[in-house]
């Protein structure tokens, strides 16, 4: 299954929010939660006994009289992880199928995510004969390329809760912030809304699914039963998914 060179050459015009990048690596592009040193002034704020003392603010202490601190917010960088839905019908399409589509949104993904300096991963579930597939994040051409090769080389699978379970392991018990995108027509989600739950509670979660506006009686894929906080995109397959996305990051989708 190549990926046409059309595509390829699509992925030149990505990111488009994203693509600049500073010489320092990611620092400011992701904000992070956690309130400390850094490059980002958030704002000035009194003095709470506790507060490091090399952080007060002398000129402003002097005009109010009284102590004030500066806030700085930390940056860091993004790690996205893919997350694509191997069910045999994913495979199926005219003339585009939804695996295509996935593949051609992880490609658009890789280069927004090369830009940046960032880091990317991907999990796909296995069943009873196909073990899952992890790849952790890492930055890099190389490695996106990577992803690409062994998404084309994966078969179908029918995913159980127990394969989502293995290729879901215990990353999102740790850290907060990283950003987690499904990418399936919703045939394969059983059993993976509970163990999205608390994950969506510390990360960012995207379920893109695809849709053919021509096929009126495609299947009704049971809910995946997946809480208010995953977001749900669901985008026309016959469109192009690279401008889509591209259109999509630069409204703060990222």
């Amino acid at each position: 299954m190549p990926l046409p060179t059309r595509f390829l050459a699509r992925l030149r015009r990505l990111p488009l929010r994203l693509r600049r990048v500073l010489s320092g690596g990611t620092e400011g592009l992701h904000p992070s939660k956690i309130k400390g040193s850094g490059l980002t002034f958030v704002e000035n704020r009194p003095y709470v006994p506790g507060d490091d003392p090399r952080a007060i603010n002398w000129p402003l202490t002097a005009r109010t009289g009284e102590p004030i601190v500066k806030r700085f917010e930390a940056s860091r960088e993004l790690i996205l992880w893919l997350v694509v839905d191997p069910s045999p019908s994913m495979f199926l399409g005219d003339p585009v199928s939804p695996l295509r589509w996935a593949m051609e949104l992880c490609g658009a993904a890789m280069a927004t995510v090369s830009a940046g300096g960032d880091r990317l991963g991907l999990l796909v579930p296995g069943d009873g004969r196909t073990p899952p597939l992890r790849l952790f994040p890492k930055r890099g051409r190389i490695h996106g390329l990577k992803i690409l090769e062994r998404l084309v080389e994966r078969g179908p699978a029918i995913p159980t809760p127990e394969g989502w379970r293995l290729a879901l392991g215990h990353w999102g018990d740790r850290g907060k912030g990283h950003r987690l995108w499904i990418l399936s027509n919703g045939a394969g989600l059983g059993g993976l809304g509970e163990l999205v739950k608390p994950i969506a509670a510390r990360h960012r979660v995207v379920w893109f699914r695809p849709e053919n506006p021509l096929h009126r009686r495609s299947p009704n894929w049971p809910d995946p039963g997946f809480p208010a906080t995953v977001e749900r995109q669901t985008w026309n397959i016959l469109e192009d998914p690279v401008l889509r996305l591209g259109l999509w990051l630069k409204n703060g989708g990222a």
